[in-house]
């Protein structure tokens, strides 16, 4: 599809003529028609704030009238080849279907995956009456089409708003409270989070040869339970924990995705010496939610086990950052 067909999908959809949609960019009465035909039989294309003015017009967004093209079945499939060297993708065939599958627990993807979700959720709600409900009901998605994933970024930045406007004041409080120092210290803050009651989501991030990240992602209704103030003091640390940790050096990064269990926000922390810590959670994790059914050996043989990975993390965060970090 040519950036001319796109704009006249798009004008379409929303009911305008080419006049309509001319005006509706600036051009005057006397060129408006002839300037937008131009645009949708590709005789011209727009510059740059043209395109700007016709992404307000249409109501799209800027992605909706992108100037890739797919124009063959060879394009499709060097598309496909693509999508297996850098996400993953595997094909499964049967007699009746061809199915090009994304693992769902990829965490280096979960943007991805969120915009796929989002287009599932769309898609299983489309009715296949056909009458005038359900052409209403398809000219809706077809808009929700033209818009993505404009609506949804501004979904996440509401989340990611709500989240910094309830824990940046409580970060502000807790400015003159010790700072982490060990890097056992932040294994603990970690664990008084899960203690706490919320739930993490721990995977790795690969960027290069001795640089990777890991990925700690939260669900944000957990976050903003006005009632659970242990949760709101324990992730506070976790912020303040960060914070420092930036400071000696060490990249962070927030992201927002969303999926069947909500909207999450994640920070991922680009220190090769935290991915070790994944294995270590995910059992934190496990024991908290055994411990009321477990026998006493067995909760002392935990505590054992944590102890000595404790030992073995007593390192000093400033001069390790500072070491590790400042490679990448």
């Amino acid at each position: 599809m040519t950036l001319g067909d796109k704009i006249r999908k798009y004008r379409t959809l929303q009911d305008m003529t080419q006049k309509d949609l001319g005006l509706k960019a600036g051009f005057s009465a006397a060129t408006a028609d002839s300037r937008i035909r131009k645009y949708e039989k590709d005789i011209m294309a727009p510059k740059d704030d043209i395109r700007q003015k016709l992404i307000e017009a249409l109501d799209v967004d800027p992605s909706a009238l992108s100037d890739i093209n797919i124009e063959s079945y060879e394009d499709i499939m060097q598309v496909f080849f693509l999508l297996e060297d850098e996400l993953g993708l595997e094909i499964e065939r049967n007699d009746e279907t061809t199915s090009l599958i994304l693992k769902n627990d990829n965490p280096g993807h979960a943007i991805l995956l969120s915009y796929l979700y989002a287009w599932y959720v769309q898609k299983k709600n489309l009715p296949d009456e056909d009458n005038e409900a359900s052409f209403s009901a398809h000219t809706q998605y077809e808009k929700w089409q033209a818009r993505f994933p404009r609506d949804l970024k501004e979904f996440w930045n509401e989340q990611r708003t709500a989240v910094d406007n309830f824990y940046n004041p409580l970060v502000h409080d807790a400015a003159n409270e010790p700072k982490v120092s060990r890097l056992s210290e932040f294994l603990v803050d970690i664990r008084a989070l899960i203690q706490s009651g919320i739930s993490i989501n721990a995977d790795t991030k690969y960027y290069g040869v001795g640089d990777i990240g890991l990925i700690l992602s939260f669900t944000v209704s957990e976050l903003l339970n006005g009632d659970n103030k242990v949760c709101h003091k324990a992730f506070t640390k976790f912020l303040c924990d960060i914070n420092t940790m930036n400071g000696y050096g060490m990249p962070y990064y927030i992201d927002m995705y969303s999926n069947e269990s909500g909207t999450k926000i994640s920070y991922t922390l680009r220190w090769s010496a935290l991915p070790a810590f994944k294995n270590t959670i995910y059992k934190m994790q496990e024991h908290e939610i055994q411990k009321e059914t477990l026998p006493d050996f067995e909760i002392d043989l935990f505590e054992k086990t944590l102890s000595s990975d404790l030992k073995m993390y007593d390192l000093d965060l400033k001069e390790e950052i500072k070491i590790s970090c400042n490679k990448n």
